[in-house]
């Protein structure tokens, strides 16, 4: 497939004045540009005095995505999605990682105590706080008036942005009122209520989902949204589930995909959104087990969607401790996929204690791949072990690849054991290394001077390695005895 066309940096770097002033923080503007170009800067960071506004404007046509971005919310609880360059994550990378939202509705007989679970929910995993994006409140109701009172009841008591959910455009506005400095995100615009949904946007500057499972129709909604003045806007072409129609809602998702963003057409260059809960509106589980097979069909297409890089997906479950194990499996595999595949994901190098390490205290070695080294942390702090770490510089590789491609060598184990000066913490000379590069053992008790036990292929193994084969006093007998 033909890669995404992408301006170069030399094509912007012509259009700037070359003084690198290094007012918008960078040392020189190809450096800017660069930065620009991977987003870690924006162009507004260079002072209009060295950018006159026709200049300007040619640079962020030639920056502009494909596919536009999208943003609801407001401050620090903004929730940005689209966006995106690249068709496929190793063309390019994802900037944007698909955003979860929960459901719940305004009917809801515990409404505050599910959405204020929704707004706390975190889980700490491979160094990253993993928490849910937006909560959309649909309308059972159909009643503006009641509809309005738990938004905004809603609303003051969260700090995650919402998604207004309702077909019924005076529901949508009487709660939008309420709520317009938080930046609500409409859904949703169809060929029935577009130009009252569209008026409501417009007045209160709010982006809007269209809805239709007519690909055809779903254009036409967004193409008339955009001629009132709509600047915002996304796509739902429907999530249909059931023998056959899971394939139907991952075409139609693909092939708004492959035309914004491979075919740059004007027509769909918008953010998707699909809707794993509708699940719900078909199936109706009456037991324990029905109750599953619901929510794993649910989390099922969930993941599918965030496979081919959805926007958006509103799911119904997750809201109770029960349920926590679906928005868990999708923020893990997110997480695992929205990674840049052209960057090792790297930690710094060095020497660290975990607990509270004695003289005696066993020193554990890993590598500075990021998803290596904090697992390995974290068993190790799980189990309870009082330790240090040595961690090596791989270039971010793991252990596995790094001893494959050299870049884990006894002189690299041994370097960073004279450079951090790990045997001056303890009274003996054992290092423990994993069992991936138990290969290297050898080399690196005589390159680093040392008695090396190889432990587990796995950290989590870690525990039972110190109960049935820790015994420093025979290593270090060991050790004098060669």
């Amino acid at each position: 497939m033909e890669l995404v066309k992408r301006a170069s940096p030399l094509q912007i770097y012509k259009l700037l004045d070359r003084s690198n002033c290094k007012e918008c923080g960078r040392n020189t503007c190809m450096e800017f540009v660069t930065d620009l170009l991977e987003r870690r800067v924006k162009l507004e960071d260079c002072p209009p005095k060295h950018l006159p506004p026709k200049k300007r404007k040619q640079i962020e046509e030639l920056i502009k995505p494909p596919q536009l971005p999208l943003e609801f919310g407001a401050g620090k609880n903004l929730c940005r999605i689209g966006g995106e360059e690249a068709f496929h994550r190793h063309d390019l990378t994802f900037f944007n990682p698909t955003a979860i939202a929960v459901e719940v509705y305004d009917e809801m007989p515990n409404l505050m105590d599910v959405v204020k679970h929704l707004d706390e929910f975190v889980v700490f995993r491979i160094g990253e706080n993993l928490t849910l994006d937006a909560i959309a409140i649909r309308s059972s109701s159909n009643n503006p008036d009641m509809y309005a009172k738990t938004v905004k009841l809603v609303s003051d008591s969260v700090n995650l942005p919402l998604i207004l959910c309702s077909f019924n455009p005076e529901v949508l506005k009487s709660a939008a009122i309420k709520i317009k400095e938080k930046k609500p995100l409409l859904y949703a615009a169809t060929k029935e209520n577009w130009k009252d949904v569209g008026k409501c946007a417009i007045e209160l500057n709010l982006p809007v989902v269209c809805f239709s499972t007519d690909l055809d129709e779903l254009v036409s909604i967004a193409h008339s949204l955009e001629d009132m003045g709509v600047t915002e806007l996304a796509l739902d072409p429907g999530t249909i589930m059931g023998a056959g129609y899971s394939t139907e809602t991952l075409n139609r998702i693909m092939q708004i995909r492959y035309s914004s963003i491979r075919d740059g057409s004007e027509l769909t260059k918008h953010p998707t959104v699909g809707v794993p809960a509708s699940i719900w509106a078909i199936d109706n589980p009456t037991s324990e087990e029905e109750l599953f097979a619901v929510q794993y069909k649910e989390a099922l297409t969930a993941i599918m969607m965030l496979s081919v890089d959805v926007s958006l997906v509103i799911i119904h479950s997750g809201r109770t401790e029960e349920e926590v194990w679906v928005p868990l499996a999708l923020m893990t595999y997110r997480q695992n996929i929205f990674t840049d595949p052209r960057i090792y994901p790297r930690v710094d190098a060095g020497f660290f204690e975990i607990g509270s390490p004695s003289r005696n205290s066993p020193i554990f070695m890993t590598s500075n791949y990021r998803m290596t080294k904090i697992p390995v942390e974290q068993d190790i702090k799980d189990a309870h072990i009082d330790s240090y770490l040595l961690v090596v510089d791989t270039e971010g590789l793991g252990i596995e690849a790094g001893v494959a491609g050299g870049q884990l060598s006894s002189d690299k184990v041994a370097e960073a054991v004279n450079d951090f000066k790990v045997f001056d913490a303890v009274d003996h000379r054992v290092l423990v290394i994993p069992g991936m590069a138990a290969r290297l053992s050898g080399a690196i008790e005589d390159d680093a001077n040392c008695y090396v036990v190889v432990g587990p292929m796995d950290s989590s193994g870690l525990q039972k390695f110190m109960e049935k084969d820790w015994n420093l006093e025979q290593f270090m007998k060991e050790y004098n005895d060669r």
